[in-house]
């Protein structure tokens, strides 16, 4: 800025200071909305206010950014390389405004009367007025504030250059700021300031990944820990690289005592890890002996791959040497029959028999089968049937409803678990639905609700046919066929990142679309009288009649909630027919039904109530007020005619007279 350009600016600034008048084209933007927003805090523009905290508060603050200040300083310190013995100064503030570190001729906690720019020194707008670290807090983006653009005179020999600094999260946590007298402003300021924030953001998300790794190791690391059998994994040359808790007692040893030896030092030398290594093939339940003790234990054991499907090692799981464990019979799950086959699916229009034709061709098949559909549409009817038609018929047919089951357990149920493996975990352990429906069918209702970290062993699961109960490394096989289903648009979800889209090419092998209710109208009436028969014999309601108003009235009814919706209206019906068993509109109680379908004058939807007052009315006059014609007319009994004149407050005689 020249000298020219300085002196229009004071006049600017004194214009504004003075008399409140400003004319934006002779500003920034920025510094204009800073400006108004001084002017609504109240500040002195002739004398700033200042805050710096006490010694003890600032040692708190500073505790509090620990993270950003470790992660900021070599940054800082880069910078400040560049601009030593120039008088500017690097300053880290918190999202508040509180410097936390200067780099600069001065960087203790000093007193007011020598210096603002201090640690402690807090230099929001609220404050200071207008300056880069405050405005940059507000705007949210790099600035620079130069001499007379600072609100406050008091800071008019200063030149700032402040950029903001974000967490992973999106969320600002602090600026980064360089600062100098306005006479030694350089262009390139700006530009360093706002290379640093970039760095030090850089350097935080890698911090936070370092942080979030390490904890997950020690996660891990506990869950080993607290497993109740012993686990030992060594390298490809058999040397012991973990040893957890119960192992160690096991052999009554310590874990500084056996990792980094050899295994052969540790169990004896025909220990089958080795022949694990040397072989490839994994192994169960065979018998180790620990040399030191002479214990024996049965272990089961396979190798450890990384990413690239290089073998890094392996893993051996031990546990105790009872009597009868090795011939101990594996849990027998009894087979759960599915309850439904094709033929239970009540419709005939072509939407539905179309579906129950490729249903029943799926079903010859053992590829996995993705069935989309609204909710209540009998997506789970479908997967029974094409369990009962498949050969699997016999064997286990498990479900469970994914969006039904906590994220917290849907793990635990999926995968099962070993004895100890957590917190209130069932004594001896439990088996999972993969487990339960070996040899049969699993059932994944409403998948598009699977939590991400589910489904990343899910896809496992799926692609090697075999699982691991949470807190066991031992892997069980499972041959097993797996139906999904969904109301969710997946292609959407794995658009938003909520669906893993390997995993939806692994399920959406076979694909079913299930037809809502509203567009299979013509099966109404079968449906109807399917379910009145159901709910009647369950309700001990008997000689129930379905007038022709009623299923007018279904066919009418959207049915959001599609089969559901509609079981749930008529056992509503049933619950509320009168002694002559009727089934009649009102019934349902539904929130809104359209016009009769003979109604052609194509005139928007009707309240159900305004049409039940029309056509009582209408009955009552054709009748001439005779109440047992009229309920001939209309299909209802007496008892409901002579509510309904009460509800609608109708006066026969003036309904008679016109």
């Amino acid at each position: 800025m020249t000298s020219e350009n300085l002196q229009m600016m004071r006049k600017t600034w004194a214009e504004y200071a003075n008399h409140n008048l400003v004319n934006p084209k002779d500003i920034r933007p920025y510094v204009a909305s800073s400006w108004q927003r001084c002017r609504k805090l109240n500040v002195d523009p002739y004398h700033d206010r200042q805050l710096i905290i006490s010694p003890k508060d600032l040692k708190q603050r500073m505790a509090q950014f620990k993270d950003l200040i470790s992660v900021a300083l070599p940054t800082m310190k880069n910078i400040y390389n560049f601009v030593r013995e120039s008088g500017f100064k690097v300053v880290l503030a918190d999202q508040d405004g509180y410097v936390l570190s200067v780099m600069g001729d001065k960087t203790d906690h000093c007193d007011p009367s020598e210096e603002q720019m201090c640690a402690g020194a807090n230099w929001s707008e609220t404050y200071k007025g207008t300056n880069a670290i405050g405005t940059c807090l507000v705007e949210r983006r790099p600035l620079h504030i130069h001499a007379v653009e600072h609100f406050c005179e008091t800071n008019h020999l200063m030149t700032c250059s402040a950029a903001p600094i974000f967490d992973p999260n999106g969320k600002l946590i602090g600026v980064l700021n360089m600062t100098g007298e306005y006479h030694h402003a350089n262009d390139h300021t700006l530009g360093m300031v706002v290379a640093g924030a970039n760095a030090i953001e850089n350097q935080f998300r890698l911090h936070r990944a370092n942080h979030k790794l390490f904890s997950a190791y020690k996660y891990s690391e506990t869950i080993i820990n607290t497993m109740s059998e012993g686990l030992m994994t060594v390298d490809t040359k058999g040397m012991v690289t973990q040893i957890n808790d119960a192992a160690a007692r096991m052999i009554n040893i310590t874990a500084n005592d056996a990792i980094g030896y050899h295994v052969s030092q540790i169990l004896s030398k025909a220990t089958p890890i080795l022949g694990l290594l040397s072989s490839g093939t994994s192994y169960e339940n065979q018998e180790v002996v620990f040399e030191k003790n002479n214990r024996k234990f049965y272990s089961s054991g396979r190798l450890l791959h990384d990413d690239f499907s290089n073998c890094i090692g392996a893993v051996a799981v031990f546990k105790s040497y009872e009597k009868g464990t090795k011939h101990q019979p594996r849990r027998v799950i009894i087979p759960l029959p599915a309850r439904y086959n094709v033929d239970d699916i009540i419709g005939n229009c072509p939407l539905i028999k179309e579906t129950k034709r490729r249903a029943s061709i799926a079903a010859q098949s053992p590829s996995t089968v993705l069935l989309y559909g609204e909710s209540g549409t009998g997506k789970e009817m479908f997967a029974q049937s094409i369990h009962t038609l498949s050969s699997r018929r016999d064997k286990p047919f498990v479900a469970i409803n994914c969006s039904a089951t906590p994220e917290t357990l849907i793990e635990s149920e999926l995968f099962g678990y070993v004895d100890g493996s957590f917190t209130g975990a069932a004594k001896g352990g439990k088996a999972g639905k993969f487990e339960e429906a070996d040899g049969g069918t699993l059932f994944l209702d409403e998948i598009g609700d699977m939590p991400m970290y589910t489904q990343v062993k899910l896809l496992r699961v799926i692609q090697e046919r075999r699982v691991s109960r949470i807190g066991s490394s031992t892997e069980i096989p499972v041959n097993i066929r797996i139906l999904a289903a969904t109301h969710k648009d997946l292609k959407q979800e794995m658009a938003a990142g909520n669906f893993r889209e390997d995993l939806y090419y692994r399920l959406n092998v076979i694909m079913l679309q299930i037809p809502p209710l509203r567009k299979r109208l013509d099966d109404i009436p079968l449906l109807v009288e399917y379910l009145v028969k159901k709910l009647s014999t369950r309700l001990g309601r008997r000689d129930i009649k379905i007038s022709e108003q009623f299923l007018r009235a279904c066919r009418a009814h959207p049915w959001p909630g599609n089969i559901r919706e509609l079981e749930n209206a008529l056992e509503r019906a049933l619950n509320m027919v009168d002694e002559d068993g009727v089934l009649t509109p009102e019934l349902m109680e539904l929130d809104y039904i359209a016009q009769e379908e003979n109604n052609s004058d194509g005139g928007p939807v009707r309240p159900l109530k305004d049409m039940e007052r029309d056509l009582l009315i209408q009955a009552l006059e054709q009748a001439e007020g005779n109440i047992v014609q009229a309920s001939q007319m209309l299909g209802i009994s007496r008892n409901t005619i002579y509510r309904k004149i009460k509800e609608f407050d109708l006066d026969i005689s003036r309904v008679i007279c016109g």
